[in-house]
């Protein structure tokens, strides 16, 4: 039974966890072509842990990978070459991030970076952060297994989309993870949003997704976040039961663990979410994003190779 991790339990290490996060998405801030939404600097999701993927610099394409089962990240480039920087209780920010950028420049990737923390609720700049210097290795693991749980349920939803969307995104900025539909209305740029939020909600979009709950809630939920937003929403009858309006539509993991079937509950969830954004927004051609995909079944002919 997967453990529901309270951000109470473990903010020691979500603090200085996501700071190491922080540290790989700045470098593909510095380095990956724009694209629409941020699309191109999030994190992604891979079996042990999350990943850049292929970046380019000036000697050639670079990866950054971390690892939460045997609990290091690794960055490796196109020449086979490869380091390795362990992750370990006691290491502070400020000294993980020497490593961090030493191993960069060894490999021929030297990328300066800036170090102040994004969306968080401190500031201290990278080199400067002793304070933060917890890693506990079993409540990480425990978060990676909700993760895990997150991306498989949002890749079922995201799938059979056939209008324009997001891959499943993890962003290190908040250390959240969510996968985007769009309409295709294009919205002006609002220069009173911060940098980040004006240039990831410019067009009318339906966002489901999952936190880790380092914010108010302080527990792990599910969310269906709409832009723009409209007070319609609060009245709007999301489904399942226990899901709610708070700003945006919320459905705790402990709620979900607790139905009979959690991924049919969950799919009820994305799928009311995107229901209500394309109602209340009056979304053009609904059948045809989802019309159900009539494809074969991807599993080989065995009959056919037996024979």
């Amino acid at each position: 039974m997967m453990d529901n991790l309270k951000y109470s339990d473990w903010k020691p290490t979500v603090d200085t966890l996501g700071m190491y996060l922080q540290m790989a998405g700045k470098v593909m801030l510095e380095r990956k072509p724009q694209e629409p939404e941020w699309e191109a600097v999030a994190l992604r999701v891979t079996p042990t842990g999350l990943t850049t993927g292929p970046i380019n610099s000036e000697n050639g394409l670079f990866m950054i990978d971390y690892n939460f089962v045997d609990h290091k990240v690794i960055i490796s480039d196109e020449s086979g070459k490869k380091v390795e920087i362990p992750l370990e209780d006691g290491v502070s920010v400020a000294q993980f991030y020497k490593k961090f950028m030493a191993q960069l420049e060894f490999l021929g990737h030297r990328t300066d970076i800036y170090t102040i923390p994004q969306e968080w609720d401190f500031k201290t700049p990278f080199e400067l952060d002793e304070e933060h210097k917890s890693y506990d290795k079993k409540s990480v693991e425990k978060w990676f297994e909700m993760v895990k749980f997150a991306y498989q349920e949002l890749d079922k939803y995201a799938a059979p989309f056939r209008g324009k969307r997001s891959g499943i995104d993890f962003w290190w900025g908040t250390a959240d993870m969510g996968t985007l539909r769009f309409s295709g209305k294009q919205y002006p740029l609002n220069p009173a949003f911060p940098v980040g939020f004006r240039y990831g909600v410019d067009a009318e979009l339906v966002e489901c997704g999952f936190s880790l709950g380092n914010n108010p809630i302080g527990e792990p939920y599910f969310y269906g976040f709409l832009f723009e937003n409209s007070p319609e929403y609060k009245t709007w009858k999301i489904k399942p039961d226990k899901a709610y309006y708070n700003g945006y539509f919320i459905y705790l993991l402990k709620d979900v663990l607790e139905e009979k079937n959690p991924s049919e509950s969950l799919q009820l969830f994305f799928n009311s979410v995107y229901e209500a954004a394309t109602v209340i927004q009056k979304w053009e051609h609904v059948e045809e994003l989802t019309k159900p995909l009539e494809m074969p079944p991807q599993k080989p002919h065995r009959e056919h190779i037996a024979k």
